[in-house]
């Protein structure tokens, strides 16, 4: 890929930038007979900048599958709407992060294929999570909605137990039972565009990160960004990362630790979801005007739920839950749904990059140009995996090898050096920026 000259944005001027994601051909699963169909999704993401030499871009990721139905009669779009759902959310969509999303992606598929549909809140362990999942078993219901890696051991139990029903394990990697649905999260492009955004907008050069678990996905949005900060940043960047000792509930730390973050130099940071966002960003809200200072969330666009954050709002990394939780109803309706797996990414068009809209143009357009690069695939990002199947880097984090300390781009572009976790097929030079 070196000196593969980009196709994507070559200049963005504005104030607004909207990235939309249009799911077609969905009423193409409304079928009758015959059984055997061919279907195909369409992720469009739109991305338009208003003003004087506007420019609009669309990237397009198009996945073909082709399916036998085993029922009769009115088709897949029928077969959904029959089917029992329930969704256990580790927190509740208050959040505007983590289940906001999960929340607001099933409920708009309920109203539109009418499935019955139950939902349990505040079930931040597996062993909170097994007593509406056996309750909904008793009860015939076909789809198991595990929404997070924490209840990874829980969605195998249950799914031990009850083969017939579909066990979606959320940002899982182990599947024990063929009928453990695995919808996987890689967060590293997203923490990459970020990041690559935050080391050209920082005065001081110091950023923060505040986690939740420190699990595979959530490490490898840490990474990513730690990537992009050290690809842009014209200084060392001095570089703080947290895991909150309460997880993804612990509001009250991630303010303290985002607000020390604050006081001690930083004027960005990254926020990897949940309550976690909540935390990072009333912090970063409560601190003076001047020196400006910013703060992101993920899985959600906060510029159009909570628009009052715009100020203080370096961007989002959204993910859309509509088409992965889609996409197991139908396979479990077509009977293809045994050892399901979908990975949600940048590279798949199911993870965009949201700009904060009060950013500078020039840092909007660098990162747009980078999402489009790995959009397009002429940027790739990979981990080293372990023999667990975990990134090695996440699995053995004092190997001198996996240190995050440097990380140079050759003046020319292509394979960055030093000893970052994340690994990159192509990068341009930073100065080609915007």
């Amino acid at each position: 890929m070196k000196g593969t000259k980009r196709n994507g944005i070559t200049a963005l001027v504005g104030a607004l930038i909207v990235i939309v994601v249009i799911l077609i051909g969905v009423s193409a699963y409304a079928f009758a007979y015959p059984s055997t169909t061919t279907t195909t999704t369409t992720a469009t993401t739109t991305v338009t900048a208003s003003g004087t030499g506007a420019t609009t871009v669309t990237n397009t990721v198009t996945n073909t599958v082709t399916n036998t139905v085993t029922q009769t009669g009115t088709g897949v779009a029928s077969a959904i709407g029959a089917l029992k759902v329930g969704i256990i959310l580790p927190l509740t969509p208050a959040d505007n992060s983590w289940n906001y999303n999960a929340n607001d992606a099933i409920q708009k598929l309920k109203a539109e294929f009418g499935f019955t549909l139950s939902t349990a809140e505040n079930k931040a362990s597996g062993t909170d999570a097994d007593v509406p999942a056996q309750q909904w078993a008793a009860q015939g219901y076909n789809i198991v909605i595990f929404q997070g890696g924490q209840y990874q051991a829980e969605a195998n139990t249950f799914a031990g137990q009850h083969p017939s029903i579909m066990s979606v394990c959320v940002d899982c990697t182990v599947a024990n039972y063929s009928n453990v649905y695995r919808i996987w999260l890689d967060l590293s492009g997203g923490g990459f565009v970020l990041g690559a955004m935050a080391g050209m907008v920082s005065q001081s050069h110091k950023f923060g990160l505040v986690g939740g678990g420190d699990i595979p996905s959530i490490w490898e949005g840490h990474e990513g960004f730690i990537a992009g900060v050290t690809y842009t940043s014209p200084a060392t960047p001095t570089i703080t990362n947290t895991f909150e000792p309460f997880a993804w509930a612990d509001i009250a730390g991630a303010q303290t630790t985002a607000t020390n973050d604050y006081t001690n130099g930083a004027d960005v940071v990254f926020s990897s979801g949940d309550g976690v966002d909540v935390g990072v960003l009333g912090a970063a809200l409560a601190q003076p005007s001047t020196p400006q200072v910013w703060a992101s969330n993920v899985y959600t666009n906060l510029t159009a739920i909570l628009p009052a954050d715009n100020k203080i709002l370096l961007g989002s990394i959204v993910l859309d839950y509509y088409s992965p939780f889609f996409k197991a109803m139908e396979q479990f309706v077509s009977n293809t749904w045994h050892w399901g797996y979908t990975k949600v990414d940048m590279a798949s068009g199911l993870i965009a990059v949201q700009p904060g809209p009060n950013l500078p143009a020039n840092v909007k357009a660098a990162g747009l140009l980078l999402q489009s690069d790995i959009v397009e695939g002429l940027t790739t990002i990979s981990f080293a995996g372990s023999s667990g199947g975990a990134p090695y880097c996440f699995v053995n984090p004092s190997d001198a090898t996996c240190k995050d300390s440097t990380m140079t781009v050759p003046s020319g572009g292509g394979m960055p050096t030093g000893n970052m976790a994340a690994l990159f097929s192509y990068l341009p030079p930073a100065s080609s920026l915007p």
